[in-house]
């Protein structure tokens, strides 16, 4: 105790605990008789020395480590002598970094004395000194360094004509305690590139970080990385994928040969709804349409947008998801579209679905109204009797008269036919009578309006497969949240998790078909299942022999039966049955409804002689258009083709890495998911397998074009009280159909598609011949306009596009809305014929710009920025109806008047009396 106690004072003051040890051993001297003078003296021997060290230390302390780098061996290379010096100073107990290096320059006539050598200045971490923050000490949640001066240094060189390196040792002294393990040390603790391909592949598994520490622990015994590190790794690499979110996703779905649309907010990047589907969820769609059932939920992913789940029932009565989406909101102009890609995976129109089961949603179920007019919408029963026991239990009391409320509820709803319905409801409203405002929310929220989609007298009327609520999506997202783990996924793991699901829903489905086929049920071993055995599903063969049950008090009297079995199932009832058991007849397979026979993925019926599948509409169009085109559209077109019928031989770029941007200090990431348009992976709006029914894109978006070219110092050539309304400017090739490139980036369909926007306004001109003779003129100017819209050889200033001719005619053909910009004359040019959308943000609004005077670029707009006045001549020649296109940017236009009050006017007034 003496010994140590010594110890411990010697740190805080080596010469004060000196002199008191000293006190302290001579008391000893005096006090012990007992032990021997030798003993005694030997103690306090041992003692002075560790208080000698102690101090020696604490005033100098040095470790020598030359011996462990005095090294005559030659390395091969610069990184075989890196790692063998580190090698051997973590075995040492610390850290090697690179302070300086140098590379060699070719020698010259003028160089040749300043010739610089090849080397490399090692030392250990803990050299040089704390160069303290940045900014203010006081905002640092830390305060603490490890430099300590050390002057440990190593030089490693390289031998002349390339022999290899050598390693020197400068000062082979360290000023500090070697550390006796490096567990914890920032840089000994640094993932290698393999380990951080690993940590990135086990977090896209949604491994949890404390397993991915043990595996790379077992993967390497000498590891000593920190669970902070695999958190620090685990964030850079979520960062990392952040921006090029959407564009993973994407590239997962082609992967996987998944089917999938989406479409982008308007005058933005933003993806605003996606869609897809797995292939063998399309084939069990085609087999198994009776019934679907679709809610939306708010999923647990970073961003809390809806996800539209769509699940069907197979003949086994198993779920599988027959697709899911992504929806900006819960409107109806979303549903919608989701459910217009769903009706597109439908072949044959006998397939629609005759049920669908929803929640409450009116959006929703005015969207099914939409696109399935045929099929019967049922509202989930769960969800209504959740909603009217709430309802219940805020107005009605005490709590017996709750429950005696609730059962006259539970009572109507499971009327079996109106007139017992009717019979019901008056009992109920007996029961209600001392609460009138809980029977009138009844009666106006659910029963009057939607009673025949919920009610059983009316919902046995419909083959619902005995799927009256929304729990089949419920339990689907139910385990697709056990999959995911973490609450706060992004849209990639969020896919992972379906795709396993589905990998697993598909794989217990195929199980159950193998079990219908060749699994016989003792209770059905019997002569009237006999011609149902292996060709019906074991579902179908426990519904029938429920059935059976029933003949005994039901015999062959329908009216007992009342045959629901036979209407909801489209299995034989009890009657039905007891008429086959009088005749000693077995069950005929032909009394089973098509969806029960169905064992398979496939869908025979799609396979027979009757039923095939054509292109030629299709390809008889591309043809027409294909002959109608000039030399430059015919290559275009052509080239596109190409790349949809051999897409094995189209060239396609390697996936771009990813480089760090150095930020400015205080700059905040970008945190959007925007969908960043690469040059490897973009999204043509004309493409009709990935691209949705939206407008296209507006000058808001970028043109997705590979080579861009940023010049904002063509900013001057726009009047200077426009610049704030200027999002961006990108410029298209130089020659003659710059302003025809710009249109076509515009509307989305790539620069290079010029020569289809030239045939489209030669269509334009030709159709509206008439309109276009009045707004111009003469036929003569038409047909001059008509001239220079045709490509020759030899291009002239003729062929160049012409502001404010073609702008009329660019807006009526493509039915957009153009602003035209320059230094001359700004001008906003509407669609000649036509109503426009009614909601405003359906407009397809583009942008060009004329600068120097002969050269066309694109001009991306900020949203709601202010508009020039309307084309002088547009409201003079414009169709009645067209009117109102103007109408809906009166107020922007007047912004655009108050930014040029000294101006004179040249344009059309906004508002005419």
């Amino acid at each position: 105790m003496l010994k140590e106690d010594a110890l411990e004072e010697a740190e805080a003051s080596p010469f004060l605990v000196k002199k008191k040890l000293r006190d302290q051993v001579e008391e000893i001297r005096r006090h012990i008789f007992n032990f021997r003078r030798s003993e005694v003296e030997d103690c306090v021997d041992k003692m002075s020395k560790d208080v000698n060290m102690l101090i020696d230390g604490a005033t100098n302390k040095s470790v020598d480590c030359s011996d462990a780098f005095n090294t005559t061996e030659v390395f091969p290379s610069r990184d075989a002598m890196l790692n063998w010096a580190r090698d051997v100073a973590k075995e040492n107990g610390f850290v090697l970094i690179i302070l300086r290096s140098e590379t060699s320059t070719k020698p010259t006539r003028t160089t040749r004395r300043n010739q610089r050598k090849t080397f490399i200045i090692l030392g250990c971490d803990r050299s040089g000194k704390y160069r303290g923050p940045y900014k203010n000490a006081l905002s640092r949640k830390v305060n603490g360094t490890r430099k300590c001066e050390c002057p440990f240094r190593l030089r490693g060189k390289a031998l002349k004509k390339a022999e290899g390196w050598i390693v020197k040792v400068m000062c082979g002294c360290h000023n500090h305690d070697l550390e006796e393990t490096l567990a914890g040390h920032p840089y000994a603790g640094r993932l290698s590139a393999e380990e951080k391909s690993l940590v990135d592949d086990m977090t896209k598994n949604m491994m949890k970080p404390k397993d991915i520490l043990l595996t790379l622990k077992d993967y390497n015994m000498d590891n000593v990385t920190t669970i902070k590190q695999i958190y620090n790794a685990r964030q850079a690499y979520r960062s990392s994928q952040k921006g090029l979110e959407m564009q993973y996703l994407l590239k997962l779905l082609e992967r996987e040969r998944y089917v999938y649309w989406h479409r982008k907010v308007d005058d933005s990047n933003v993806i605003r709804d996606i869609f897809w589907t797995h292939p063998d969820a399309i084939k069990l769609l085609g087999a198994f349409n009776t019934v679907l059932i679709i809610d939306s939920i708010y999923t647990t992913t970073r961003y809390p947008l809806p996800l539209l789940e769509i699940v069907g029932v197979t003949s086994t009565e198993l779920t599988f998801s027959v697709a899911f989406a992504f929806v900006e909101s819960e409107q109806a102009d979303n549903f919608t579209w989701v459910l217009q890609k769903l009706r597109g995976l439908i072949v044959k129109d006998e397939d629609i679905p005759q049920v669908i089961v929803t929640d409450r949603d009116i959006s929703l179920m005015n969207a099914v109204q939409v696109v399935f007019p045929s099929s019967s919408n049922l509202l989930c029963r769960i969800h209504i009797n959740k909603n009217v026991k709430a309802k219940c239990m805020s107005i009605v009391h005490p709590k017996e008269k709750q429950d005696l409320v609730m059962d006259a509820w539970d009572v109507v709803v499971n009327s079996s036919n109106e007139s017992e319905y009717i019979q019901r409801l008056a009992l109920f409203e007996k029961v209600c009578s001392g609460f009138p405002s809980f029977c009138e929310y009844v009666k106006k929220m659910w029963l009057i309006p939607h009673k025949e989609k919920f009610v059983t007298a009316w919902t046995n009327q419909v083959m619902h497969l005995g799927n009256t609520t929304t729990n089949r999506v419920e339990a689907t997202n139910c385990k697709l949240k056990n999959l995911l783990q973490d609450s706060k996924n992004d849209m990639c793991s969020y896919w992972d998790a379906m795709n396993d699901m589905i990998t697993l829903q598909h794989t217990e489905i195929k199980s159950s078909f193998e079990k219908s086929i060749n699994v016989v049920d003792h209770m059905q071993n019997t002569p009237v299942y006999i011609k149902l055995q292996g060709f019906v599903s074991r579902s179908a063969l426990s519904h029938i022999t429920d059935e059976y049950d029933r003949v005994k008090t039901v015999g062959n009297d329908s009216s007992k039966c009342c045959c629901i079995v036979r209407t909801t199932h489209g299995l034989p009832c009890a009657c039905e049955l007891a008429r086959y058991i009088t005749m000693c007849h077995p069950i005929p397979l032909e009394a089973i409804h098509v969806h029960w026979k169905k064992l398979n993925f496939t869908d025979r019926g799609m396979d027979d002689k009757e039923f095939e599948l054509s292109l030629q509409p299709e390809l008889d169009a591309l043809l027409q258009r294909f002959q109608e085109l000039d030399c430059a559209g015919k290559i275009i077109l052509k080239a596109k083709l190409h790349e949809l019928a051999f897409p094995d031989t189209a060239s396609k770029c390697p996936t771009p890495k990813m480089v760090r941007i150095k930020r400015a200090p205080g700059s905040k990431r970008d945190r959007s998911i925007h969908y960043d348009l690469s040059h490897w992976e973009h999204v043509d709006a004309m493409h009709p397998t990935h691209s949705g029914t939206s407008s296209c894109p507006s000058s808001h978006q970028l043109v997705h074009e590979s080579k861009r070219r940023r010049v904002l110092p063509m900013m001057d050539q726009f009047p200077i009280q426009i610049h704030p309304f200027i999002e961006e400017i990108i410029d298209v090739k130089a020659d003659s159909n710059c302003g025809y490139r710009a249109v076509a980036a515009q509307l989305g369909m790539g620069e290079e598609s010029w020569a289809l926007v030239r045939q489209d306004l030669i269509r334009e001109l030709q159709h509206w011949q008439d309109i276009y003779t009045k707004l111009f003129g003469s036929n003569e100017r038409v047909a001059e306009l008509r001239q220079s819209l045709y490509v020759d050889k030899e291009t002239s200033i003729k062929k160049w596009m012409t502001i404010p001719d073609m702008g009329y005619v660019i807006a009526s053909r493509y039915n957009v809305v153009l602003v035209s910009l320059s230094l001359k004359e700004c001008m906003t040019f509407f669609p000649l014929r036509g109503r426009p959308p009614l909601s405003q943000s359906r407009h397809r609004l583009i942008a060009i710009g004329l600068v120097h005077d002969c050269h066309f670029v694109q001009v991306a707009l900020k949203a709601e920025c202010a508009l020039p006045p309307t084309a002088l001549q547009w409201s003079r020649y414009c169709s009645a109806e067209s009117r109102s296109w103007e109408t809906s940017y009166v107020n922007r236009m007047e912004h655009f008047r108050s930014l040029f009050p000294h101006t004179k006017n040249n344009f059309v007034n906004v508002i005419e009396d």
